[in-house]
């Protein structure tokens, strides 16, 4: 999914993730069948993000906790609670059955992200009708009201937000959406912005400064489920965001449009009980625009990226598994009147290959409870901690566990 906020073709940084995971059955009795392409797929216990991460979002790989949440149609009659992340479990999900629905959710943290600082985690939950149809809400929420010698304050931090989700099945595919408002300003490189509305005693003016962000996104995939299958997966997203002062001399409003499309396809060139190997590319073309009126300037960047991926899963026996993935990038940006590295807004144009990014991971199954990591590189230079430590340059930054029911 295109997130809010995020322009930047990002490096993997090699982290350690699990997953608490309930699932009284990972086969779905609907259009999609877990991939052949993992023995260990057919395991009640459903793997968490750190898989995706890992195997460099290849699409052709098994799916996650997080696309369930995303394309609920895919959970089937399957059940589970799930809670991953770091040494504070960050994030999380679940699905269990009830009344004839398929209740589902899942709570993320956004602590450090493209949006800055301690962002709200992002909940989502909704319902899905087996393997036809699934929707919710999106919800992050962090206000708050003060008051201070008379003066009121109301501050909205950037992040907060809500919006509605779908997901329909189309027989041997899915389509799947978003909409949702947020505090906060898209700008390339962003202070906090928050929304903040201050009231003085009178005769003093309110002031008030609004940052938001509305977002729209749309996707389609067809997932690969056995040997020479393919899986195609499509999104488009569209932000618009505005940054209002008021009152403000001279008039400061700014806005940005960004327009990104992104094309995955992923291809299962071996599956077999004993190992997997898939191959595939993301690519992904973006538009954005900024006006602002204080100093009245436009800027426009043009991008497209195209990262060639493989990954593959091996199985060792006594439930062990061990999965790798790695890609490398070429982007290419086209800069109109917009600031280049140091100095003043110019024309430019640049056409960067990224370093090659490799993680490796390791799961271990045991009839419903899996347990979940990926080693992080700079063990190879810190240990010999186990987990974190050191200036948290351990062995594995993030840990989990994961049972099903």
């Amino acid at each position: 999914m295109i997130k809010p906020n995020s322009i930047a073709i990002a490096c993997l940084t090699a982290s350690g993730l699990a997953g608490w995971a309930m699932a009284q059955d990972n086969l779905s009795t609907g259009t999609y069948p877990p991939s052949s392409s993992s023995p260990s797929s057919t395991v009640s216990a459903p793997r968490t993000g750190l898989y995706e991460t890992v195997t460099k979002g290849n699409a052709a790989a098994d799916n996650t906790v997080d696309d369930f949440t995303r394309r609920p149609t895919l959970i089937g009659t399957k059940q589970y609670f799930a809670g991953f992340g770091g040494a504070d479990m960050q994030s999380g999900a679940f699905s269990f059955e009830g009344r004839g629905w398929n209740w589902f959710g899942s709570a993320v943290s956004r602590a450090g992200s493209a949006q800055g600082g301690a962002n709200p985690a992002e909940v989502r939950a909704g319902i899905a009708s087996g393997t036809a149809w699934g929707g919710g809400l999106i919800l992050s929420f962090d206000k708050s009201t003060t008051d201070n010698a008379g003066t009121k304050t109301k501050t909205v931090i950037e992040g907060d937000g809500f919006g509605a989700f779908g997901d329909f099945n189309l027989g041997n595919s899915d389509v799947y959406g978003q909409v949702a408002l947020y505090t906060g300003f898209d700008a390339l490189l962003p202070p906090v912005n928050n929304y903040i509305k201050v009231e003085p005693p009178s005769p003093l003016p309110t002031t008030e400064t609004n940052n938001y962000l509305i977002n729209a996104m749309g996707g389609w995939k067809k997932d690969a489920t056995t040997e020479g299958t393919h899986a195609l997966n499509v999104e488009v997203g569209y932000n618009y965001s505005k940054n209002e002062v008021d009152p403000s001399t001279p008039a400061n409003e700014n806005s940005i449009n960004e327009l990104a499309v992104m094309f995955a396809h992923g291809y299962i060139l071996r599956a077999t009980p004993d190992y997997s190997v898939f191959l595939g590319t993301n690519n992904l073309l973006i538009w954005r625009a900024e006006k602002t009126t204080a100093a009245p300037t436009e800027h426009s960047i043009i991008g497209i990226s195209t990262s060639p991926n493989l990954a593959f899963q091996k199985q060792f026996g006594k439930g062990f598994e061990g999965f790798s993935g790695g890609s490398v990038t070429a982007s290419y940006f086209s800069y109109s009147n917009e600031p280049f590295g140091i100095g003043a807004p110019e024309e430019a144009t640049r056409l960067l290959t990224a370093d090659a990014d490799v993680a490796v991971g390791l799961r271990w199954v045991k009839d419903n409870f899996a347990l979940e990591g990926s080693l992080k590189e700079a063990v190879l230079l810190n240990g010999p901690y186990l987990i974190g430590g050191n200036a948290n340059q351990g062995l594995m930054a993030e840990v989990g566990m994961s049972l099903g029911i």
